[in-house]
């Protein structure tokens, strides 16, 4: 699984060479805990402030600062602890513990920390998620952070391995260049050499002894289980899945459907939903002429049938419906009940608003017309999306209206939005906190709510500290916004699955995807 943003185009979907051929089952005698093989998307650096993606087993090689506990929807404690804010959200301080080492014998300081930190403020792109940071100061093993506001998005990056920890002194002392696979960043494994990275093939590293955490998710809070990890990239998809079967391979961490199929019913291996959170929606031009009323737009959105058109994906994707998806961070069951009750599996309703606007069909060809026009609009999807759209389109088809489907390359489909030269669009964001969902999904810049008011009631949020009540507002933009005008719906969310050997212990997935490894071995 690739972890990025996923606003401007579409992740990449994730051993070891083939020893053995077919068998009907994984055969292999017990493993012990010497050596874990994972295939995993392609990793582009350690240093991952440096990063615009991360493969999905990066936490080996770094360890965030805090943990984001997906079921209580809170930050806990990680490398650092005691993470406190005050009462006007313009102070945070936290604690750095003793005892922790990098694989270089170091222990790390709360200055590895700060000097982290501003690294990443130099040279991240996503270094605006924690730009509020103003100031950093410590004192003993505390550290401070001075913000210039409150924002709940830094939360989530705290919490991710788009911010590691990295010795001060290599931070001094290397490249930006150096230490993109030079550096050590704090956690269980680490790459004992260059050469130990392969590119486009493989990644080998090695467990660091001096490792702890004070993740109170997992069991295991030292040094991990495994003393070497082998991280392999651009497997052929037969070549993964016959590896996997025949115990060559401990892990992979996503499959394509023709896998996710072939071993469903295999003996001895074990398949998992590791989905990240991410959001399929379409955006409805008001300014097309048969899009401009409202009671139509309302009609189409009651008409979809969501389970019907998630079915021949064969669990490939599951029904959306609202914009933040059920397992972001702060997601609005408020807002979900919301648009199911009211905008959707209602055709009646919908076949009722659309006579009442004046489309019938009045020459009995199958469509609905008005004044001449049938009721027909162009839906553009990416080349790689066939059964859903195919789907859309038989749905509307059934209640007479004609929908164009024009598949074209993703990128265009964004300008074609962003120009106002379309009716409407696919278009998918991927992403695990709220604001920067609610921030970049407008692509419309016409679009009713779209406006200066909407990005007001998303940095109001974002800076709520109070996370029942930041979830209230992050429901409430959705509904009296987004929801009211009817423009911007959301309609489905990918499904992504990992296999492992059945004989690894301490896999456990949280409902956003994520996956501690502190905990993987054999017994």
């Amino acid at each position: 699984m690739k972890k990025k943003i996923l606003a401007l185009g579409m992740a990449a979907a994730m051993v070891f060479s083939l020893a053995a051929c077919g068998g009907g089952g994984n055969e292999a005698a017990s493993k012990d805990n010497s050596k874990l093989v994972i295939i995993d998307s392609e990793w582009y650096g350690i240093d991952t402030y440096q990063l615009d993606s991360s493969g999905g087993m990066q936490g080996m090689a770094s360890t965030p600062l805090f943990t984001w506990d997906s079921e209580t929807n809170e930050m806990v404690d990680g490398v650092c602890t005691d993470w406190t804010v005050s009462e006007d959200g313009k102070t945070a301080t936290f604690n750095v513990p003793e005892g922790m080492y990098y694989s270089t014998g170091e222990q790390v300081e709360p200055e590895d920390i700060v000097a982290s930190i501003e690294h990443g403020l130099e040279v991240s792109p996503y270094a605006d998620g924690y730009s509020n940071i103003t100031d950093m100061s410590i004192d003993g093993r505390q550290i401070t952070l001075t913000l210039s506001q409150f924002r709940s998005d830094m939360l989530y990056y705290m919490c991710a391995d788009f911010m590691c920890i990295i010795d001060k002194d290599e931070l001094d002392s290397m490249t930006t260049e150096e230490l993109m696979w030079g550096s050590h960043p704090y956690g269980p494994y680490y790459l004992a050499s260059p050469e130990d990275y392969v590119s486009a093939t493989e990644v080998k590293l090695t467990k660091n002894e001096g490792y702890k955490t004070n993740n109170p998710l997992v069991e295991n809070q030292g040094a991990p289980y495994f003393d070497e990890v082998v991280i392999r990239f651009n497997v052929e998809d037969f070549t993964a899945i016959e590896d996997l079967k025949a115990g060559n391979v401990d892990f992979i961490c996503s499959l394509s459907s023709d896998q996710k199929l072939e071993l469903e019913e295999v003996e001895g291996v074990t398949l998992i939903n590791t989905t990240y959170p991410n959001i399929e929606f379409f955006e409805m031009n008001e300014d097309s002429p048969v899009l401009s009323d409202i009671n139509v737009r309302k009609a189409i959105v009651l008409l979809i049938d969501r389970d019907a058109l998630c079915e021949p994906t064969e669990g490939a994707a599951v029904p959306a419906y609202s914009m933040i998806f059920d397992t972001v961070q702060n997601f609005s069951q408020e807002a979900k009940d919301y648009f199911m009750e009211n905008l959707a599996n209602d055709p009646e309703e919908g076949q009722r608003l659309l006579k009442e606007a004046g489309w019938e069909d009045t020459d009995g060809d199958g469509y609905l017309d008005k004044d001449g026009q049938i009721l027909e609009f162009t839906y553009y999807t990416r080349t790689d999306e066939n059964i859903i759209p195919q789907g859309l389109q038989n749905q509307l088809k059934e209640y007479g209206i004609k929908v164009n489907i024009e598949s074209v390359d993703w990128n265009y489909i964004y300008e074609y939005i962003n120009s106002d030269d379309y009716d409407t669009g696919i278009e998918t964001m991927g992403w695990a906190e709220p604001m920067l969902v609610l921030n970049g999904c407008w692509y419309d810049q016409n679009a009713t709510g779209n406006d200066d008011a909407y990005y007001a009631a998303v940095k109001d949020a974002a800076e709520t500290i109070d996370s029942e009540e930041r979830t209230k507002k992050v429901g409430d933009i959705q509904i009296d916004i987004m929801f009211k005008n009817v423009n911007i719906i959301p309609l489905y969310s990918d499904v992504t699955y990992s296999a492992y050997n059945e004989q690894l212990q301490g896999v456990v997935v949280n409902n956003d995807g994520t996956m501690f490894v502190n905990d993987f071995k054999y017994e």
